[in-house]
């Protein structure tokens, strides 16, 4: 409620107050749309960020069978490897470093029990573990205490032997990727 004076003011300077009350209709749909618009845009965002937006994926060749796993060549790729996923993708995910590296994997936030081998230089196995979820630490380490340059994580429940990995053209054109 305006005082007089204050009405008197706005009177002489030729300005009026109005109170203007939102038409019901028209500002409940525009809310509600700027709602619905706010949930999908979250929505949205939370779908592509689930498991990290899309992933690159290469050709390879697992036992000499052509296989397309997801690539894992940074170092944030790497610290977010399967964590939060559902399910492994049927090919896995291959970790890629840019020299071969000593240390391990552990399962900290990651859902689906999984299958790594670590791979040498040439491609070859040096250890494979079946890993279990974790979801508080401490965590178990997968550590192959040997040095190794690639690392494929894939469903625990996949058969396949994992011995060789290839073709070596394929493997030195995703380490200059890495990084």
């Amino acid at each position: 409620m305006e005082s007089g004076r204050l009405r008197e003011q706005r009177s002489a300077a030729g300005l009026r107050h109005r109170r203007v009350a939102p038409d019901g209709l028209a500002y409940r749909f525009g809310v509600l749309g700027r709602l619905i618009f706010c949930a999908v845009l979250a929505a949205g965002i939370v779908a592509a960020t689930a498991h990290g937006g899309p992933t690159a994926t290469a050709t390879l060749r697992l036992d000499g069978v052509t296989f397309r796993p997801e690539l894992a060549l940074t170092s944030p790729q790497h610290t977010r490897g399967l964590m939060f996923r559902k399910q492994a993708p049927a090919d896995g995910m291959l970790f890629v470093f840019p020299r071969a590296i000593v240390g391990g994997f552990w399962m900290k936030n990651t859902l689906a029990p999984l299958k790594i081998v670590f791979f040498d230089t040439r491609g070859r196995a040096v250890r494979r573990f079946l890993m279990t979820p974790c979801r508080e630490d401490p965590c178990h380490i997968y550590d192959p205490e040997k040095r190794y340059r690639y690392a494929l994580e894939l469903p625990a429940t996949d058969r396949r032997p994992a011995r060789t990995l290839g073709p070596p053209a394929a493997l030195r054109a995703l380490v200059a990727r890495a990084g």
